[in-house]
């Protein structure tokens, strides 16, 4: 069974438990998590159901320390870099400078699998997705009287 929850009433700042309840809705439970943390670390590295039910659900002053990030970014599916990041930024306020958007920090360890020949096609997806973005944005500009649809014809 899990456990479905929206943001409301946590913080905008705590990226690491975000993390943990996307996963959850996306239907990996707490019980499963802490076992992919036994399978990774054994019992010194991993972290009990109740663990990440409290991680997901309530505002944690203490971060996972080091020798917890493998099996971490085991159930989160994310590089170990990319935990770090979360708890740097969830428990110390550092972020990444570099400009790309929380919501795709997450895309960048499944890119690594992709073969490389079908990095074009990857690539004609996102440039597809961008430009209906685009569309969809001028379409309620237009709808909204903020833009003269004569220049979208």
């Amino acid at each position: 069974m899990s456990i479905y929850l929206n943001d409301e009433g946590m913080a905008d700042d705590d990226v690491f438990s975000k993390a943990v309840r996307r996963r959850n809705a996306r239907g990996m439970t707490y019980s499963q998590m802490e076992a992919k943390t036994w399978e990774v670390g054994g019992k010194e590295g991993s972290r009990s159901a109740g663990w990440w039910n409290n991680m997901a659900n309530y505002q944690m002053e203490t971060p996972p320390g080091p020798k917890y990030i493998p099996g971490i970014a085991k159930v989160l599916r994310v590089s170990e870099r990319r935990v770090s990041e979360l708890v740097a930024e969830q428990w110390y306020g550092v972020c990444p400078d570099d400009g790309v958007p929380e919501a795709l920090r997450d895309l960048v360890p499944l890119l690594a699998d992709v073969d490389p020949a079908d990095v074009s096609a990857i690539e004609e997806i996102v440039v597809a997705l961008g430009q209906k973005h685009d569309l969809a944005k001028r379409l309620a500009a237009i709808e909204a009287g903020d833009e003269d649809d004569s220049e979208a014809t």
